[in-house]
């Protein structure tokens, strides 16, 4: 074999031991006449880039809460954000399980659910506000 060819089968190799925490995730639009699936996918990229950093969790589903949740969390977003005037917020639940070893604050190999509180104002950006348990 020649050298390029074999660099490329363990780099392969390497990919296909790697994988992203947050990979194959089921995500549950549910009905919104507040959102769009493209609002929401905004949403849950923000969400996605967070959980990223949760050492060794897996991301299992993300689901919208509805729009009458969403609503109602509009005066716990406002009150969350002192920088900027919160014109919407977007709530989402998850199920993720936790490292199969623990460590930290995490129990070992543990399914939990949380709630996502996701808020945009006048730049027009989700921003994650605050999450943890349901």
């Amino acid at each position: 074999m020649n050298k390029p060819l074999i660099v490329s089968v363990v780099l392969l190799m390497l990919l296909s031991l790697c994988s992203c925490a947050s990979g194959n995730v089921t995500i549950d639009y549910g009905e919104s006449k507040l959102y769009s699936n493209d609002d929401m996918d905004a949403a849950i990229q923000v969400i996605r880039e967070t959980f990223d950093t949760f050492d060794g969790c897996k991301l299992y589903s993300l689901s919208y809460a509805g729009d009458e949740t969403c609503e109602e969390s509009l005066p716990y977003c406002q009150s969350l954000s002192e920088e900027q005037e919160i014109t919407q917020c977007i709530v989402f639940g998850s199920s993720f399980r936790s490292p199969r070893n623990g460590g930290g604050a995490w129990a070992a190999n543990a399914e939990y659910t949380w709630t996502w509180y996701l808020a945009k104002g006048a730049a027009g950006d989700w921003v994650l506000l605050t999450y943890g348990y349901a």
